[in-house]
């Protein structure tokens, strides 16, 4: 009949928020007296003053605490099983570089790539490219952590004395991309590390920076040959002497002293009489640590600039080398070598190992 509902009395108490859930006490009391009490559900919501509607769905769902919802689809991979996937793909550098399905296989664990994916990435463990880093043999991080100690308390006086040099090439092609698994924090772990090992490509050229100027940049021409210490005492060493007194001019009273690697052109007994017949200090170097070399900065920083220029020929590398190196200012790496305390303090806490620079 069209006026049986519309002239319904309601019962709602009218200060009770529209569509507010029962409390707990509110079904208890209902299924009480509906249940025990025999109580009619239009006097029970007369006298709990609640709409006679939802007097009706209580009683209907007949419970007084609504059940749990269900649960979903279990995972999987338990916690168990995540686990022994983790322990087998950090167990070393060959586990690591194994694809996720090849570490479920060893463990006997049959499951989607999708599924193994999801559960390393719980564990915060990704497919990420391997950082390539020099090989460190226990005695380089006994050399680099004995270095950092005698070189964390240097003040910025004392950084400014020193000229960084090194070799760079411009390289013109890779060997592609080596993914390890791993933590964000495990970048530098020696077993999700790849060797790096010096070579030679298209352009070699040498350069120096200090705290207070920029040094000459060398390209070594074609025609000189191989880099050996005769070439490098010929053409590089007069104009890196020259810059080492132009340093000495700037801090004053202090000698300059010449930071160089260990390549075989930098520590021949040629160069080394070279440097005692012109009277450099020569800072004692640890083996494989470009990390502690600032300059290395600058070279990233050359290559990314020349790059964006995109060179075609051989000649248009050298051309840009020569235009980005000169564009270099002050600015843009002396920053570097005041990170210097920060790296020797990151080498003290890694023991001798890899550090983020």
């Amino acid at each position: 009949m069209p006026g049986k509902h519309k002239n319904r009395k309601s019962y709602a108490d009218p200060s009770r928020p529209r569509g507010q859930r029962l409390t707990e006490r509110e079904r208890t009391e209902i299924l009480t007296l509906y249940q025990r009490a025999r109580w009619g559900k239009r006097q029970i919501a007369r006298e709990l003053r609640l709409p006679f509607s939802t007097v009706q769905r209580c009683i209907t769902a007949g419970y007084i605490t609504p059940p749990p919802k269900p649960q979903g689809r279990k995972p999987i991979l338990t916690t168990l099983k995540r686990k022994r996937l983790i322990a087998r793909a950090t167990l070393n550098a060959f586990h690591r570089r194994l694809p996720y399905e090849a570490i479920a296989e060893i463990e006997g664990i049959q499951v989607c790539s999708r599924s193994l994916k999801a559960a390393f990435e719980k564990e915060q463990y990704h497919r990420r490219v391997a950082a390539e880093k020099p090989l460190l043999t226990e005695r380089h991080k006994e050399d680099r952590l004995r270095w950092a100690r005698l070189h964390e308390h240097w003040d910025e006086a004392m950084w400014k004395r020193v000229v960084w040099t090194d070799e760079a090439s411009f390289a013109t092609g890779g060997f592609g991309k080596v993914y390890v698994i791993r933590r964000a924090e495990e970048k530098y772990e020696d077993s999700c590390l790849i060797p790096k090992f010096r070579g030679y490509s298209s352009w070699m050229i040498h350069g120096s920076i200090s705290g207070t100027q920029k040094g000459p940049l060398i390209i070594f021409e074609k025609e000189w040959g191989k880099i050996d210490s005769k070439v490098y005492c010929t053409y590089v060493l007069p104009s890196v002497h020259a810059f080492v007194r132009a340093v000495e001019q700037e801090v004053g009273l202090m000698r300059a002293i010449l930071m160089e690697d260990n390549a075989s052109q930098h520590t021949s007994r040629f160069t080394r009489a070279w440097h005692a017949y012109y009277g450099f200090i020569k800072m004692e170097w640890p083996a494989n640590s470009p990390d502690l070399n600032p300059i290395e900065n600058v070279w990233r920083l050359l290559k990314y600039r020349v790059r964006k220029r995109f060179p075609t020929t051989d000649m248009e590398v050298r051309q840009y080398i020569i235009e980005e190196w000169n564009k270099l200012t002050l600015e843009d790496f002396v920053k570097y070598i005041r990170e210097m305390p920060a790296r020797c303090k990151a080498v003290i806490a890694a023991n001798g190992g890899h550090t983020k620079w």
